[in-house]
């Protein structure tokens, strides 16, 4: 065990050390940092911006306030706008009541657009003023619904959905493939580096090929696991400092994280193992990336039919998924945030990637100790079966 510890330990701290580790870490954080804060922010910027609009009214409908400018010609409404007085003016036709046209004039921009649904509130609410309607009545037309949404599991039991419910397990999933690729990337490096340099040789003098594999897969499987946690507490710190954080209250992602931990140790372990069996016989590093492809594409599979996850999550192709074991990490966490995933179903799910992960893990070690010393020479299918079956 001292051994093997020490592996891990070298291996951990030479990967959290290099350029790679380190982009790979920030590189997400300045990409979905930025993102939650200009959710929490931006709708409220939005709602407290006034809406200083102009009109012209050819008719006589309507009443100037204090986010509506009543203009008596175009010309002074245009220079108002062009000196950004206001923020865009409309204007009533004698024939509007026939017709109901409305000509809406704003400035040319890339997120510049015409308010049409103030516009529109405004011009309902001036004609239900100019109406006989009673008030209740006109309350009615200006909010015809309050909306109070229901959502029902399997059982009939009441089920709160909020965004931030799928938010959560959305994002762990993304950052656990991406940790998980990376970090069984890094092993797969590792080994055929150490193999092309003949490092290996010098460590199989004072340990076992089974001891350097297992402290590889701890080493490198640690430094993911440190990334999927820094990434967690920066996206939480962030949340925590804008309005998002109020949707997030009440919501229990204690399941989901234990589920995020049990799917990325499971995952780490699979992908870690499918990654040494094809270093181990490689003799370069291009050998070795050309060989993982497949894996890789089976990681990417679920992320490739995302949509179809997401707009039906309890579909025969999500289910299939949720068994596969190269998929079944992101696509069960995907599930989870927006179904009611039956126990049976993620025990299934579990226990089949488990007993998938025994049987790579022990594949891999024979692959390892078999062509860990290989040179110069490509290991052929007979030659892995010939190692397989002794």
């Amino acid at each position: 065990m001292r051994k093997i510890f020490i592996i891990a330990k070298h291996e951990f701290l030479s990967t959290v050390k290099t350029k790679s580790f380190i982009f790979v870490l920030i590189l997400p954080l300045l990409i979905l940092i930025p993102m939650v804060i200009a959710m929490g922010f931006i709708p409220q910027m939005a709602l407290e911006t006034p809406k200083n609009i102009g009109f012209l009214d050819e008719v006589g409908i309507l009443q100037a306030n204090d986010n509506f400018t009543k203009f008596g010609d175009y010309e002074n409404a245009k220079s108002a706008l062009l000196d950004d007085e206001i923020n865009a003016f409309f204007v009533i036709h004698n024939n509007y009541r026939e017709t109901g046209n409305v000509t809406v004039y704003s400035k040319a921009g890339l997120f510049s657009s015409p308010p049409t649904r103030v516009i529109e509130t405004f011009l309902r609410n001036s004609l239900l003023e100019e109406s006989k309607i009673d008030e209740t009545l006109k309350e009615r037309i200006q909010e015809p619904a309050k909306e109070n949404s229901i959502t029902l599991n399997k059982k009939g039991e009441v089920e709160e959905q909020t965004g931030a419910g799928f938010f959560i397990p959305y994002v762990l999933a993304i950052l656990l493939m991406l940790a998980i690729m990376t970090s069984s990337g890094y092993l797969m490096q590792g080994i055929v580096i150490e193999k092309e340099s003949k490092t290996v040789e010098i460590l199989l003098s004072s340990l076992t090929a089974d001891e350097l594999l297992t402290g590889k897969i701890i080493g490198f499987g640690s430094a993911g696991l440190l990334q999927v946690l820094i990434w967690c507490c920066m996206l939480v710190l962030a949340i925590a400092l804008t309005p998002l954080s109020a949707l997030f209250q009440g919501i229990s992602v204690s399941v989901i994280l234990i589920l995020a931990v049990v799917y990325f140790i499971l995952g780490y372990l699979l992908f870690a193992g499918s990654m040494a069996c094809v270093a181990a016989p490689a003799s370069t590093v291009r050998d070795a990336q050309q060989g993982a492809t497949v894996f890789t594409m089976l990681a990417i599979l679920s992320m490739m039919l995302l949509m179809i996850i997401i707009n039906a999550p309890n579909s025969i192709i999500a289910k299939v998924l949720t068994y596969i074991p190269y998929t079944a990490s992101v696509t069960t966490l995907m599930r989870i945030s927006l179904v009611e995933v039956p126990v049976y179903e993620l025990v299934a799910s579990l226990a089949i990637l488990t007993i998938s992960v025994i049987i790579v893990i022990k594949l891999s070690a024979k692959i390892f100790r078999a062509g860990i010393l290989m040179y110069g020479q490509k290991m052929k299918l007979k030659d892995v079966l010939k190692y397989l079956k002794g």
